[in-house]
C-alpha cells in the first residue's frame, strides 16, 4: 500500500500536488540565465501557486522537487535521461531560496533522495485519493496522464488547462489504461527510453486496439510481422514499461498534516 498518510474524515481533502522542477525550470528559461534570474523565476512561480490556490481551493498543498541524484530508474538503465540538457547549476543553488518563499505562502516544499518528483507526486496521489481525497497536480509532463480519473485531475499551469482522459484516445489512439504499454512500445524520447526497433506510434495504437495490452501481444500466437517484431523484444518492452511507469508505493516518511494550508 502507498505510504501517504489518511485524510482527515471531518473534511472533505483536496490536495495540490506541484511538479516544482517542471514550473520552476520553465520559467528560468524564458527569463535567461544566471543568478540574476532567481529572484524573479521565484516571485512567478509564487504568482503561480498563488493563482493555483485561488482556482482550486486546495485543503493542503506541496511542492515536490528532486534531488538530481541516482533514481531507480538508473540503475535499471544506465542511458535514463541521456542527453538531457543539465539543470543550470544557479537554478538547482536557488531552489532553497524559492522553497522559502513558497513557504510564506503557507506552501511547503518535499524532495526524497533517490525517486523523482514524478514517484512522489505518483504516491501521494495513490494515498490520498485511496482514503476518499481529492488530488490536483500542477504539471506539464505527460507521466502524469496514466494517474487521471479516479480522483486525480492534471493542469497545465502554463496555459491554464486541464488535461482530459477523453482526450487520450485522439492523442494516442489508445485508452487511459493502455498508456503504459504504448510508451513501452514506443518509448519515451524525452527520457532517452528507446521503446521496441521499429514500432512507431501508429504501429503501437494498432497492436493494443487488437490485443488490449503488450502481454498479450507477446503471448499472441499469430504470426503478424509487428507481433513477431514485439515478441523478439519481450525483455525491451517490459523494461520499458517498468521504467515509464510511476511508483505508488514509495516509502515518503511524511504525514499529510504537515501540507495543510492555514485558513
Amino acid at each position: 500500500m502507498p505510504t501517504a498518510p489518511s485524510p482527515t474524515a471531518l473534511s472533505p481533502t483536496r490536495v495540490l500536488l506541484v511538479d516544482g522542477f517542471n514550473l520552476v525550470r520553465r520559467i528560468y528559461e524564458a527569463r535567461g540565465d544566471g543568478e540574476s534570474a532567481i529572484d524573479e523565476v521565484s516571485e512567478t512561480a509564487a504568482r503561480s501557486l498563488q493563482r493555483a490556490l485561488k482556482e482550486h481551493h486546495p485543503s493542503h498543498a506541496v511542492v515536490v522537487f528532486e534531488r538530481h541524484d541516482m533514481t531507480w530508474r538508473h540503475l535499471l538503465y544506465a542511458d535514463y535521461k541521456g542527453g538531457r540538457k543539465p539543470t543550470p547549476e544557479p537554478l538547482l543553488q536557488g531552489i532553497p531560496a524559492m522553497e522559502r518563499r513558497f513557504a510564506s505562502l503557507g506552501i511547503h516544499s518535499f524532495s526524497l533522495p533517490n525517486y523523482e518528483a514524478d514517484d512522489v507526486i505518483a504516491t501521494l496521489a495513490a494515498g490520498i485519493t485511496s482514503a476518499g481525497g481529492e488530488v490536483i497536480i500542477l504539471s506539464t509532463d505527460k507521466s502524469y496522464l496514466q494517474l487521471l480519473g479516479g480522483g486525480v485531475r492534471i493542469f497545465n499551469h502554463f496555459d491554464q488547462s486541464e488535461y482530459l482522459e477523453t482526450e487520450i484516445v485522439s492523442r494516442y489512439g489508445v485508452k487511459l489504461s493502455q498508456l503504459t504499454d504504448y510508451w513501452a512500445l514506443t518509448g519515451d524520447s524525452s527520457n532517452n527510453i528507446k521503446g521496441v526497433p521499429k514500432i512507431g506510434s501508429k504501429s503501437a495504437a494498432a497492436l493494443l486496439n487488437r490485443y488490449a495490452s503488450l502481454e498479450a501481444i507477446l503471448s499472441s500466437q499469430d504470426e503478424e510481422a509487428k507481433v513477431l517484431r514485439v515478441q523478439a523484444d519481450a525483455a525491451l518492452a517490459r523494461r520499458c514499461r517498468h521504467l515509464v511507469t510511476l511508483k505508488q508505493d514509495v516509502e515518503l516518511g511524511i504525514n499529510l498534516r504537515t501540507f495543510r494550508l492555514s485558513v
